[in-house]
């Protein structure tokens, strides 16, 4: 994960695999990083997601798969995320070392007793796919970020409208689902998005 706030895109699950690999190659160059997460597919599915994202110019390094670290070694894709449905993240960094992982927390206790290359943390905002959930809030985002060292990844509920509010946090990223992919135009909104953290950077040097 680099220093700049990056630009996480996710899968919501809800696209064929013809549908992900069109859209997220044209909006490749505004994002650093791609969350493959599709629960309801195989494994032979999202080893052909990989396989045709790349083979569309798609940089294997901009690649996170969610979960299924199998297919993750299978494509030489180094990243992925891991979350209640996973093997233990301890024990999975240990034996696949060569791996950057990501853990799904929920709170700064969760964070201290995880190891984890990054966390992805929310949800930080209300939507809908959390509805009757209390939200973190930025207060608490600020405490996490400030607690660790580990890069946070804030998920849930971030808009173009609220993207630098987040990144007053110190969060290292931004991560969008519905945001991007109920989007009536999804390559245009990921460029607001893009937008949003460019100007940021700008403010902020």
């Amino acid at each position: 994960m680099d220093k700049k706030v990056a630009l996480h895109i996710i899968t919501d699950g809800q696209h064929s695999l013809h549908e992900v690999v069109h859209i997220a190659t044209k909006f490749e160059p505004d994002i650093r990083y791609l969350h493959i997460r599709e629960p309801g597919w195989t494994a032979a599915e999202l080893f052909d997601c990989v396989k045709k994202l790349a083979y569309a110019g798609f940089p294997l390094q901009k690649i996170v798969i969610n979960d299924r670290i199998d297919v993750a070694l299978a494509t030489n894709v180094s990243h992925v995320q891991l979350g209640y449905r996973s093997i233990p993240i301890a024990i999975a960094s240990e034996k696949f070392s060569n791996l950057k992982m990501g853990a799904s927390i929920h709170s700064l206790e969760e964070a201290i007793n995880t190891k984890a290359n990054w966390y992805l943390y929310g949800h930080i905002f209300d939507t809908a796919s959390k509805k009757g959930i209390a939200c973190r809030g930025t207060k608490l985002l600020q405490q996490l970020v400030n607690s660790i060292s580990i890069p946070v990844i804030a998920i849930g509920g971030v808009t173009p409208q609220n993207t630098k509010e987040v990144c007053a946090t110190g969060v290292s990223g931004i991560a969008v689902m519905s945001g991007i992919w109920q989007a009536n135009d999804p390559v245009a909104k990921v460029k607001e998005y893009a937008h949003q953290l460019k100007e940021w950077e700008d403010e902020k040097f």
